[in-house]
C-alpha cells in the first residue's frame, strides 16, 4: 500500500466539531439549519428564509414539481413547496442542493463526480422505494436521509483531497475503504457523516442511518438503518469501481431484505426502475450526472461481469462437491475396511484357538493313550484342524478382496456388514471335494 501522512482521527473530530463553515454552505442553507432546529419552526419563516436564495427557490420549487412527488396540481411557491415536502425534506434538499456542486472538488481528482452524484441520487431514489415497500411512516425521509449518507466522505475530498487520493488506491488494493480511511484520518466517513450530522442538527433516525449504513451486525437495527443498507449494496460502488464479491453481496441483500420483509419480486421491480428516476430526479435539481448510454454501457459490463462471478462459482461449487463426495467415498472405504478387519480377526482368533486347543488334546493322547485310542480320536481332531484352516483360508481370501475397494467408485456398505454369511459360502466351497479335473490339472 502507498503510504501517505496520517492524521488523527481527534484532529478530525475536532475540526468538525469548531468548523462553522464545514462544507462552505450557502448563507441560506445555514439559516435553514439554525432555524428548524427549533422546534416551533413555521412554514412561513422557512419559507421566508429559503426565498431569499433565488438558485435555492428555483431547485426547490423544480423538486416538488418533479415526478417524485407526483402532485396532481402545480406547485407555485415556496410555502406550498415546503408543506408538500415536510420540514425534514426541505432540510435536507437544501443540504443536497448546496453539496452537489462539482466545482467544489479537484476536477483530476481519482473519482468520476458525475457518477458519484448519480450514486448519491441512486441510493436516494432506492431508499425512498424501498420505505414504500416495506410501509416506512415517512419515505420522504428515507429518500433525503439516502441524498446525505456520505456528507462524511464529501467532507474528505473536500478537505483532505490529496490524503483520499492515498485512500482510494488503498481501497482499491485491499477492497476495504472503511480499513484504508481508518489507517489515514483515524475514523470513517461514516462516522465523520455521523459527526456532521449531529451538528447540523438532523433528526436521530436519519444521524443513525448515516453512522451505520455499511454495518450489518446490529443487534435491533432502525427499519432507516436496513433501508440505507440494502440501498447502498443494491447499488454500485463508485469509490471502489468494481463490483463487491458476489456471494458477499448476495448474502447481505438476502439478510436485510428478510428483516424488512421485501420479497425477491419488489426487489427486481425495484431495481429495474432506479435508472430511470435516477436521472429525472437529477435533472430536477440541476445536477449533472452519467448520461443513458454510460450507464447502460456500465451496466452491460456488469452484468457480463455478473455472468463471469457466477460461471465461477458454479465452477468452485462443483470442484468442492467433488472434493467432499471424493472424501466421503474414502472415509467410507476405510470404514468398511477397519468393520472387516475386525470381523476376520475374530475369526482368525476363533480358527487359532481351535488348532492351539486340539493340537494340546493330541500331544496329551500321545502321551496317556495306546496307539488303537490314537487311531480311533484322529478323524475327528483332524476334522477340526481342517475346518479351523479353512476358516483361515476363507479369511485371507477376503482380505485379499478388500484391497480392490480402493478401485470401486460404489459400494454399499451392507455387503461389508454381512462378511459372515461370505466367510461361510467360502468354507463350504472349500470344504467340498475338488473335481476330477481340478487333479488333472495339478
Amino acid at each position: 500500500m502507498q503510504t501517505v501522512e496520517t492524521i488523527k482521527g481527534s484532529d478530525v473530530r475536532e475540526q468538525i466539531a469548531q468548523n462553522s463553515d464545514l462544507l462552505a454552505l450557502p448563507d441560506a442553507v445555514i439559516q435553514i439549519l439554525e432555524t428548524v432546529s427549533n422546534d416551533e419552526v413555521s412554514f412561513e419563516t422557512l419559507s421566508e428564509i429559503i426565498s431569499r436564495d433565488p438558485a435555492l427557490t428555483g431547485r426547490l420549487l423544480k423538486i416538488a414539481n418533479s415526478s417524485f412527488y407526483g402532485l396532481s396540481h402545480r406547485v407555485h411557491s415556496i410555502h406550498q413547496a415546503v408543506m408538500v415536502m415536510g420540514v425534514t425534506a426541505v432540510k435536507c434538499l437544501a443540504l443536497s442542493a448546496a453539496l452537489f456542486n462539482p466545482s467544489r472538488l479537484p476536477s483530476d481528482f481519482e473519482i468520476d463526480l458525475n457518477a458519484l452524484y448519480g450514486n448519491f441520487v441512486a441510493i436516494a431514489t432506492t431508499c425512498r422505494k424501498l420505505a414504500v415497500a416495506c410501509n416506512f411512516r415517512a419515505p420522504e425521509d428515507a429518500f433525503t436521509c439516502g441524498l446525505l449518507l456520505d456528507i462524511g466522505l464529501l467532507y474528505f475530498l473536500d478537505h483532505y483531497a490529496g490524503q483520499y487520493r492515498t485512500v482510494i488506491r488503498n481501497a482499491r488494493q485491499s477492497h476495504t475503504l472503511a480499513e484504508a480511511e481508518k489507517s489515514v484520518f483515524g475514523i470513517t466517513h461514516q462516522e465523520a457523516g455521523q459527526l456532521i450530522a449531529q451538528k447540523w442538527g438532523l433528526p436521530e433516525h436519519i444521524i443513525s442511518a448515516i453512522a451505520n449504513h455499511h454495518i450489518y451486525g446490529q443487534q435491533k437495527p432502525r427499519m432507516l438503518d436496513d433501508i440505507a443498507r440494502l440501498a447502498v449494496v443494491l447499488n454500485r460502488d463508485t469509490i471502489l469501481d468494481e463490483q463487491q464479491r458476489l456471494e458477499e453481496k448476495i448474502t447481505k441483500i438476502g439478510f436485510v431484505a428478510r428483516r424488512l420483509n421485501i420479497s425477491d419480486q419488489q426487489l427486481v421491480d425495484i431495481s429495474s426502475t432506479i435508472m430511470k428516476d435516477t436521472i429525472a430526479f437529477a435533472g430536477a435539481i440541476g445536477i449533472d450526472i452519467e448520461d443513458y448510454q454510460t450507464i447502460l454501457a456500465r451496466a452491460n459490463k456488469e452484468i457480463f461481469n455478473t455472468y463471469l462471478s457466477l460461471q465461477k462459482l458454479f465452477q468452485e461449487r462443483q470442484e468442492l462437491t467433488n472434493r467432499l463426495l471424493n472424501e466421503e467415498h474414502e472415509r467410507g472405504i476405510l470404514e468398511a475396511k477397519q468393520i472387516a478387519t475386525s470381523t476376520l480377526s475374530h475369526y482368525i482368533n476363533n480358527a487359532a484357538m481351535e488348532v492351539s486347543g486340539h493340537s494340546q488334546i493330541i500331544r496329551l493322547a500321545l502321551k496317556g493313550k495306546n496307539n488303537d485310542e490314537i487311531v480311533a480320536m484322529l478323524p475327528r481332531e483332524l476334522d477340526v484342524l481342517d475346518n479351523a484352516i479353512q476358516k483361515i483360508t476363507a479369511v485371507m481370501e477376503e482380505i485379499s478382496e478388500l484391497n480392490l475397494l480402493d478401485e470401486v467408485q460404489f459400494f454399499e456398505k451392507s455387503k461389508i456388514l454381512n462378511i459372515d454369511e461370505k466367510i461361510k459360502e467360502r468354507i463350504v466351497k472349500l470344504s467340498q471335494p475338488p473335481r476330477q479335473d481340478e487333479y488333472l490339472k495339478n
